[in-house]
């Protein structure tokens, strides 16, 4: 499989991670007499490990094929996309120093994509 494939596959899987361990902090606060065992195995954390899981092994493939030095930098679209899931699933407000600065991130991204091609 093309490692651009994988890379995109290991990204969207660390966001979807991130994404239901927000909702597992939700969860908990929401139910906070669950025991220990029925908050290990409520829906949204098994969710954030299965895609923790499925980006770590995504990533390994990455990391055989591309630099370190090319594929650590283009992690950083997780910060975008965090921001805009934050932003649209969240309703959590992201002020223009936060747009300003994934702006900033997202031209790094392109220097190091264009770079090491």
């Amino acid at each position: 499989m093309n490692t651009t494939v994988v890379f995109s596959i290991s990204l969207l899987a660390s966001a979807c991670s991130h994404y239901w361990q927000k909702r597992s902090a939700l969860h908990f606060a929401r139910y906070p007499d669950h025991s220990l065992w029925r908050k290990m195995v409520c829906q949204p954390l098994m969710l954030a490990i299965f895609f923790l899981l499925l980006s770590a092994i995504a990533w390994l493939y990455v990391l055989r094929d591309w630099s370190v030095s090319v594929a650590y930098p283009m992690l950083s679209l997780n910060l975008i996309i965090m921001l805009l899931i934050s932003r649209f699933s969240f309703g959590e407000p992201v002020s223009l120093h936060h747009w300003s600065g994934c702006a900033l991130i997202g031209l790094g991204i392109l220097l190091v994509a264009v770079s090491a091609t």
